[in-house]
């Protein structure tokens, strides 16, 4: 057999595992494509054999987006297995004492996750700001060339596909762009589908933003996104951006436009008219967003009210997928509502319904790990926060390092008496840009 011809076939049977893979998950060509930055078109080739992916850094993202080891595309595979190290117990017994993570402590968690030193990469906080506000306090689109609208499109998906897989630093270059060429594609052609696009792309500025600490930048990113939303006339466009605009007002204080922008985009919501699974799934999301505002500013009787709400809402999806997709997203919010009410015991309770590897995304895998590190600092376990928060810069370095309260839980824990358990701290800092 001549080496090509055994280049050929091992090329193929990748491919053939990246599809069934695929297909494992229920997933159409386009669904991975959209996951990882590439075409329809990319992924069949590189299904087929045709043009296989070589990129080590897009065969460890489609790894990692399509639950399977690193091994499989022949990337070494060094970290532990971590579903059994999130049994989570909230019991003050001898087994909450060896609850989570008891099994990476056996690994090592510094010789297991210790990360190799590199050069100093930019601060991605730093950069989003700057570069976004520069954004949108200039003329936006000014400078920039429309584009037709499936090329909008796409550019839109391997932004999201960057947010996914906390690419920050390139979003700070990229997210610009977009809404640029979204702006001047408006400008060119103000056509309901490109108002779509543009609102989607402030919508995913916006989310990128709220890694950063506070300022009024999101707003302005959150009002434009219902702005645009407003022209393309689509219900469920609008009901995103108005998330993500009580989302904005919840984090400036304004607590109660927060809860009337949420309530207004469910009111507008055609649950009435035989709504697909989406609406509704989308009607649960704008009612977590309402109960964390809620636990937010201290109203605990509020918050329950609002995820009963929820949950009332949810009894109406009857496809599998998207009820999943609510779940997770009831889950996280119930995570972080009683963080913010200081009930870390039933924020240890919602995470340990969470199965890390089921989580969809790289992003949403490290906001996970995140919140539950800073849970298990509120509940008294600084050793546990030190190893959650380790192991979401092992599997999400860039939310570590961008969002500012990673950096603020970094910072606490080095007050911490236990610090001394914790090698990686030093390190972890540094590349999350906090001075020790």
């Amino acid at each position: 057999m001549t080496r090509s011809l055994e280049a050929r076939m091992r090329q193929a049977g990748m491919g053939h595992l990246i599809r069934q893979a695929r297909q494992a998950k229920g997933w159409t060509q386009d669904e991975l494509g959209r996951r990882i930055g590439y075409t329809k078109t990319r992924v069949s080739r590189a299904e087929t054999g045709a043009q296989p992916i070589r990129d080590v850094a897009v065969l460890s993202q489609l790894a990692d987006v399509l639950g399977v080891p690193p091994s499989m595309f022949g990337l070494a595979d060094q970290s532990p297995t971590l579903a059994s190290n999130l049994d989570i117990r909230t019991s003050e017994g001898p087994v909450d004492r060896r609850a989570f993570l008891s099994a990476a402590s056996a690994f090592g968690v510094s010789a297991a996750f210790t990360r190799p030193a590199a050069a100093a990469e930019p601060d991605p906080a730093v950069l989003l700001e700057k570069r976004i506000s520069a954004c949108l306090f200039s003329t936006t689109g000014a400078s920039a060339a429309p584009m037709p609208v499936d090329e909008l499109r796409a550019r839109l998906d391997r932004a999201r596909a960057g947010y996914d897989t906390c690419r920050y630093v390139w979003l700070a270059d990229e997210l610009p762009r977009l809404i640029s060429a979204a702006e001047a594609t408006m400008t060119e052609a103000p056509t309901t589908e490109a108002a779509a696009l543009a609102s989607a792309s402030y919508q995913l500025t916006a989310h990128a933003l709220a890694k950063l600490l506070v300022s009024g930048v999101q707003p302005m990113a959150a009002d434009r996104a219902v702005a645009r939303a407003q022209q393309a006339g689509d219900p469920l466009v609008l009901a995103q951006a108005r998330r993500v605009l009580s989302t904005a007002a919840r984090r400036i204080g304004d607590y109660e436009q927060a809860e009337r922008v949420g309530i207004r985009a469910i009111e507008d919501l055609p649950l009435a008219q035989q709504a697909c699974p989406a609406t509704w799934r989308h009607a649960v999301e704008l009612w977590c967003v309402a109960a964390y505002a809620a636990a937010v500013r201290g109203d605990r009787e509020r918050s329950v009210e609002c995820y009963r709400e929820a949950a009332s809402v949810a009894a109406h999806i009857d496809d599998h997928h998207q009820l999943q997709q609510a779940r997770d997203y009831a889950l996280a919010h119930q995570i972080s509502s009683a963080f913010k009410l200081g009930d870390s015991a039933t924020a240890l309770d919602a995470a340990r319904q969470v199965r890390l590897d089921a989580l969809p995304t790289t992003e949403r895998k490290g906001r996970y790990l995140v919140d539950l590190a800073m849970v298990w600092q509120q509940h008294g376990h600084d050793d546990h926060a030190y190893r959650a928060l380790v192991l979401a810069e092992h599997h999400a370095p860039g939310e570590v390092h961008t969002r500012s309260s990673a950096r603020r839980l970094i910072s606490s824990l080095a007050t911490s008496p236990r610090r001394g358990g914790m090698p990686e701290l030093v390190g972890l800092a540094r590349r999350a840009h906090v001075t020790l």
